[in-house]
């Protein structure tokens, strides 16, 4: 079995997509909510040889409360070619999204891209808001497209890493992670599974033969208003209205609207308490991080405290220890004048006057020890 000792390719990164479909480039680059991320994903497994490789664009689908993804699955079998650009030429809407310096990867592959949504989404897949439903026009393309450029930060993987990727696909070494795919559906969302979809359109959009593309969201226009002056009854001989009729028309264009308007209010209002939810977790953070600097720079200020007891100690330590060695260097200056005072035969006053006490008292001592009476006077010269 063949290793890969460089071939540690595991991460999740946000990421722009770059495909060409009807010969104009396309780009997969804001999902729904707009604060979301496109995500790609790559796993690589030294002990089976194998990898994955997936696109994750946030997207809001019906049937599922909460905002959600849809996965584009990249069968690695199918991967014909794989190269890399450090330094290529950033359009500016991949620019203004990354914000940073990006490497750009070109995949080529012989089956189309799955797209896989949650398990729970209603049937047919339908996006929630406007704006998912751009996303979806976009994954639409993508999933029929048969190359495709991946833009990532250039930090997050290195240029071995990378070439190590594309002699591994080339050499067809690598294996697909997930071959089990009703396994990998199963594992997908948290555990709650997955399906593959086919992103159909909108139930609104006019019917068009099967060759020609479909309109996209943002191209779709209201429907027209009623024409009131249609009329199956002829104008000379008009009829009286009938109330009850009209009533009932009423009530259902206006419960439609209510019921539309409701609708729209739920959204707006789940994207608030969503924007207010993520608001609180960000208000959250800081009030810790701010415990945590306020903790430190309390620890700080005793450790100073602390620090600055010690130097006065220091300090005073250092003083006395000047005023001694000060003492030391008066009292050896002093034993050296003596010494070289009594180097050259000299005797101080005190030393004179011990040496004739000590004289005297020693012949008045022989004197009286001897017997004699005689007075002897010693002068000092």
């Amino acid at each position: 079995m063949s290793t890969f000792p460089c071939l540690d390719f595991d991460l999740k990164t946000p990421a722009c997509i770059e495909w060409v479909s009807n010969d104009a480039t396309q780009y997969l680059v804001d999902p729904d909510p707009q604060r979301g991320r496109v995500m790609f994903e790559s796993r690589f497994s030294n002990e089976t040889s194998s990898a994955s490789f997936q696109l994750h664009c946030p997207v809001r689908v019906k049937g599922i409360e909460s905002q959600s993804h849809i996965i584009c699955l990249i069968h690695t079998s199918s991967i014909t070619s794989v190269d890399y650009n450090e330094n290529p030429e950033l359009p500016e809407i991949v620019r203004k999204k990354l914000n940073c310096k990006a490497i750009r990867l070109h995949l080529e592959f012989c089956q189309p891209l799955d797209l896989i949504a949650p398990a729970a989404a209603t049937e047919p897949v339908q996006p929630r808001k406007r704006l998912s439903g751009q996303a979806f026009d976009s994954l639409r393309s993508l999933a029929k497209c048969s190359a495709l450029d991946i833009y990532i930060p250039a930090r997050e993987v290195s240029q071995t890493k990378l070439t190590a990727v594309r002699e591994a696909i080339c050499r067809g070494d690598l294996k697909p992670l997930n071959a089990d795919i009703p396994a990998l559906l199963a594992s997908l969302y948290g555990g709650s599974g997955g399906k593959v979809v086919n992103l159909s359109a909108p139930r609104d959009r006019p019917s068009v033969p099967s060759n020609d593309e479909p309109p996209s969201y943002a191209d779709l226009e209201p429907p027209p208003p009623p024409d009131d002056d249609s009329s199956p009854h002829s104008k000379d001989k008009p009829l009286l209205p009938d109330t009850t009729a009209s009533a009932g028309s009423s009530k259902t264009k206006r419960r439609r609207l209510d019921d539309s308007s409701t609708s729209s209010d739920v959204d707006t209002c789940r994207d608030i308490w969503d924007t207010l939810y993520h608001m609180r977790e960000e208000m959250q953070g800081l009030a810790k991080r701010v415990e945590h600097l306020e903790k430190e720079n309390t620890d700080l200020r005793e450790e100073l405290d602390e620090l600055r007891a010690s130097c006065d100690k220091a300090t005073d330590a250092v003083e006395s220890d000047e005023t001694a060695l000060l003492e030391v260097h008066e009292e050896l200056d002093e034993l050296k004048m003596q010494v070289d005072f009594l180097a050259q035969g000299g005797l101080s006053s005190d030393a004179e006057d011990h040496i004739v006490e000590t004289v005297t008292n020693s012949v008045l001592t022989h004197i009286l020890d001897g017997g004699y009476n005689t007075k002897i006077t010693f002068e000092k010269s």
